[in-house]
């Protein structure tokens, strides 16, 4: 079999799985790599697939207000696509949200790299375009970036740092501006296929933080040598 084929349909057996199992779930925002709530110009990487349970509200433990499942795909070098949906008990709504990223600038030489996307795509959501760009400091990194909704009502301005902390920890803050949206601050734990993102968001209009967990398993769709 060949390479392109091997992709082909590990792509198509994915999108198969996450329809079959959430295609009826409630809808929610799309996801994308990045921190905590902001995106950065990382990516998945090259057709690396990745799934991940969120929870989060106000609750005890995992019993939370909201269930997200949050899929990811790296197509190639640069461009990473995903499909979202709502599996929190009771909702309401059966749409499914897909997001993009695509890696415009990625400079090893200077550290830098600069991304651009869209979330919440799908019927009666408003996409969320936005541009980000990512430099390594070698101690840290910094991300800064603007989102902007379709309907021309917001430009928001975000940013945030992270710092990796040996081969399996890593620290993160992020801040996005406008009353509709939070500053976060959460710890990621790295494990061989799969990850584990504690975090708190605090709103800015006021009220009490929200408890953020990802669940994070990763794969690869191998190319064969056929």
């Amino acid at each position: 079999m060949s390479a392109g084929s091997t992709i082909l349909r590990c792509v198509l057996l994915s999108v198969a799985v996450i329809v079959a199992a959430f295609g009826s779930a409630p809808a929610s925002w799309a996801c994308y790599s990045g921190l905590v709530l902001i995106p950065t110009a990382d990516g998945t990487g090259p057709y690396i697939w990745a799934l991940v349970l969120q929870w989060q509200g106000y609750s005890r433990a995992l019993k939370t207000d909201q269930l997200v499942i949050n899929t990811e795909f790296g197509w190639g070098e640069r461009f990473e696509v995903g499909v979202d949906v709502d599996a929190t008990s009771g909702s309401v709504e059966n749409r499914a949200l897909l997001n993009a990223k695509y890696l415009v600038v990625n400079s090893d030489a200077k550290r830098f790299a600069l991304a651009a996307g869209v979330q919440n795509v799908g019927q009666r959501f408003t996409p969320l375009f936005y541009v980000v760009a990512t430099k390594d400091w070698g101690v840290d990194r910094t991300h800064a970036g603007v989102q902007h909704e379709e309907d021309g009502s917001r430009n928001e301005l975000f940013m945030g740092l992270d710092r990796s902390i040996g081969e399996r920890w890593q620290i993160m803050a992020d801040y996005t501006a406008g009353d509709q949206n939070a500053a976060s601050a959460g710890v990621l734990w790295m494990a061989e296929g799969w990850q584990v993102l504690a975090g708190v968001q605090w709103p800015n209009a006021g009220g009490a933080p929200v408890a953020v967990v990802h669940v994070v398993f990763t794969g690869a769709c191998r190319r064969s040598k056929g």
